[in-house]
Formats: C-alpha cells, sequence, structure tokens
C-alpha cells in the first residue's frame, strides 16, 4: 500500500503525462494498491451506497430513488441496530448485527465457527491497523517494526 513501489508508480503516472512517445513501453499505468476497484474497471457499489444512503437520509426510502432490495436491507438494519446511522455505536467495535452478519459469513466461508465478539469494524484497513497498533504499544519506550513488502 505504502512504500517505494506506490511513490515509483506515482512518478511514473506523473512523467507518462509529459513524456515522449516511446519514452515507456505503455501509456498508463493502474494503482492497485489502495483498494479502489473502480480503477481496474469494477462498476460502481451502487447497492452498498443506496442502503447507506438509506440508513442516514430515510426520506429516500420513500422513493424510487433506492432500490427494492436496498429498501428491505435498510429496514432489516432499522429492526437490528443499536444506534443511528452516523451516530457513536452503543459498542465500539460496531454494530452487533453487523458483527454477527460477518461472523456469519466468516463460518461459512471457512467453516470453522467465528465470534462476533471477536470482531471490530472499522472505517478501513488504515484505521484497522492504527486501532491494532494502539492496543499493542503501552508507551513511547514502546516500537513496532513494520518491513514494507
Amino acid at each position: 500500500m505504502r512504500g517505494a513501489i506506490p511513490i515509483r508508480g506515482a512518478e511514473i503516472q506523473k512523467e507518462l503525462k509529459t513524456a515522449k512517445p516511446g519514452t515507456y513501453n505503455f501509456t498508463e499505468t493502474v494503482s492497485l494498491n489502495i483498494g479502489n476497484p473502480q480503477q481496474v474497471g469494477q462498476g460502481v457499489l451502487t447497492f452498498n451506497r443506496e442502503v447507506l444512503s438509506g440508513l442516514i437520509y430515510d426520506p429516500l426510502t420513500k422513493t424510487n430513488a433506492i432500490s427494492d432490495d436496498a429498501k428491505r436491507r435498510i429496514d432489516e438494519f432499522k429492526r437490528n441496530i443499536e444506534s443511528p446511522s452516523g451516530a457513536y455505536t452503543v459498542n465500539s467495535k460496531g454494530w452487533g448485527h453487523v458483527r454477527n452478519k460477518v461472523a456469519e459469513f466468516i463460518s461459512n466461508r471457512d467453516g470453522v465457527k467465528a465470534n462476533a465478539d471477536n470482531i471490530y469494524l472499522t472505517n478501513g484497513a488504515s484505521e484497522g491497523v492504527r486501532t491494532g497498533f494502539t492496543a499493542l504499544i503501552r508507551n513511547s519506550h514502546d516500537g513496532i517494526l513494520i518491513p514494507i513488502p
């Protein structure tokens, strides 16, 4: 995600804008380090955005702007979540209902029972790593050595 390779990739992307034809054996690059599926041609994740929008702004659920499938998921969340979307959750690990769904998915995928109490939801990989490191570091005398792949 970070380090020399993505830095060099960004430099090459800039160079391509002003490089003479033939400078490289290619004319464009694709960044694969930031988890952007649209960068590699995957369509926009409309369903997720519809659900989030409906949870944040309920009047949208009364319109045709959101699919019926998304409306069903919004209703499921509203019945099962402990706090409104956009507010602090009752549990800092994230909504219990969503953690249960994640545990169910992992159990089905891996064939091993996953415990929702051991699942922490974060707003991205970087935040998850930061949370993990915060739990590991006791004070300013501790450090963590991380190799960059």
